[in-house]
């Protein structure tokens, strides 16, 4: 009977030690998943979106990896893409036919971008059997290629009548832009002004540009192209440019190219009476 204190005591012990290690079975450990803070793309261009992990050591091919997308405009959180062990990934969701599993890890390519893809992507990895779980977030800014330049009222390569000594106005017009486009004129090659513009937000994120060109014309800027230019302030848009122009004519009557072809047509008609 003087044993059984020290039986006791080593019971308790035991149970401790026991309840302990099965606490610690339960638990998963934090595993250290690796995405870029942040990446770019472009519309109708694919990116892919980095996510690495190092495997825990044991039970290495039970595992599940998820991709989690949430929308800039404010929508909820929703799976596009989950693949279990070594089964082949599934998709879902509007993007599901641009999605693909690319790589050793869980590295993802989204195709075709689109605009409503700017957005949060959540990277989860489950090492389910081994308690290993992590996550890690990307956010994917989306930008568009200006769609139009337009000098309003006119086409392109238009001569517009300007007689030296009198003002002339152009206005230009960039559409659907993301950032917003900055408008530049140009005279026969040369920068003649960067005043800024008027932006508009269109719903889907893209912004409008409008620039008005004030001038008085020479006779020195007979024959002289006018252009209105876009420029984006993005290093993925850097280089990439859409513009449209006109031609002055400031010492002859006052004609544009269609008022010729219909001169031209005109005169060879009489020519065959």
């Amino acid at each position: 009977m003087e044993k059984l204190p020290s039986l006791v005591i080593v019971v308790v012990i035991f149970t401790a030690l026991l309840s302990g290690c099965m606490s610690n079975e339960e638990e998963s450990d934090e595993l250290d998943v690796v995405t870029s803070e942040m990446s770019e793309g472009v519309t109708y261009d694919s990116v892919t979106l980095k996510c690495s992990y190092h495997y825990p050591g044991y039970y290495n091919d039970y595992l599940i990896l998820t991709w989690r997308f949430e929308p800039t405009d404010g929508g909820e959180q929703s799976v596009i893409m989950s693949k279990t062990n070594q089964e082949d990934p599934i998709y879902y969701g509007r993007q599901s036919g641009r999605l693909e599993h690319v790589g050793s890890r869980a590295d993802l390519r989204i195709d075709r971008l689109e605009l409503l893809d700017d957005g949060i992507y959540t990277c989860e990895v489950d090492f389910y059997l081994a308690k290993s779980y992590g996550t890690g977030d990307t956010r994917l800014h989306v930008y568009h290629f200006v769609d139009f330049v337009d000098i309003l009222q006119y086409n392109e390569g238009d001569y517009v009548w300007a007689p030296a000594g009198s003002p002339v106005s152009f206005d230009c017009k960039a559409t659907r832009a993301k950032p917003a486009a900055e408008l530049n004129w140009y005279k026969s090659g040369a920068l003649i002004t960067t005043e800024e513009g008027t932006y508009t937000e269109n719903s889907d994120g893209t912004f409008n540009t409008e620039s008005t060109l004030d001038m008085v014309t020479t006779l020195s800027d007979h024959n002289a192209l006018i252009k209105c230019e876009s420029k984006q302030d993005n290093r993925l848009l850097l280089g990439q440019r859409k513009y449209d122009s006109v031609v002055l004519n400031t010492s002859g009557a006052g004609f544009k190219t269609g008022s010729v072809l219909l001169t031209l047509l005109a005169v060879f008609i009489c020519s065959l009476i």
